[in-house]
């Protein structure tokens, strides 16, 4: 079996040359976003009533978005591999139905809207008596906006192109 070296130039099966800040952005964000999992969303205070009932801990505690939640905890990591899906795309320069970039900014917008939810809009976790935020959650909300942000550079810079109505080809 004879393998075949790569191209001079940076030509192969990845081209990392094609990538730009953004997808950077996007990777750091996304590690983020994965590192933020596993450290401190929330805090209990030295109430004997406060403890968080899904993570299974007490009073003065911690407790990790991976304790605490059994399906975010999925979503969130999955969407931490978003970006380096869109730089694996734009390194390998993929032709797709639509711009670089839409569907990591989309997926980190869900994210932000998730992480704010369990947390800010829909309150603490179950039995919310004296929990507070811990800078994990910040991190991860953070993370998440950042993803936005690098998905929103990367189709903003791609071109506009043609617009084509929603779901033509």
């Amino acid at each position: 079996m004879n393998a075949q070296p790569a191209p001079a130039g940076g030509e192969g099966y990845l081209d990392r040359s094609r990538l730009s800040r953004p997808e950077v952005i996007g990777m750091l964000s996304g590690l983020l976003l994965v590192i933020s999992l596993w450290v401190p969303w929330f805090s209990t205070s030295a109430n004997p009533n406060s403890k968080i009932t899904s993570a299974g801990i007490g009073p003065s505690s911690s407790a990790t978005a991976w304790e605490t939640f059994p399906t975010l905890r999925w979503l969130l990591l999955l969407l931490g591999l978003a970006p380096f899906i869109l730089a694996w795309i734009v390194a390998r320069g993929h032709k797709l139905g639509w711009r670089p970039g839409e569907v990591t900014m989309i997926l980190g917008m869900a994210g932000v809207v998730l992480v704010l939810g369990n947390g800010i809009i829909f309150g603490r976790p179950a039995p919310h008596i004296d929990i507070s935020l811990d800078w994990g959650y910040w991190l991860a909300l953070v993370a998440c906006i950042g993803i936005v942000v690098a998905g929103y550079q990367r189709q903003a810079t791609f071109g506009a192109g043609p617009k084509r109505p929603p779901g033509s080809v």
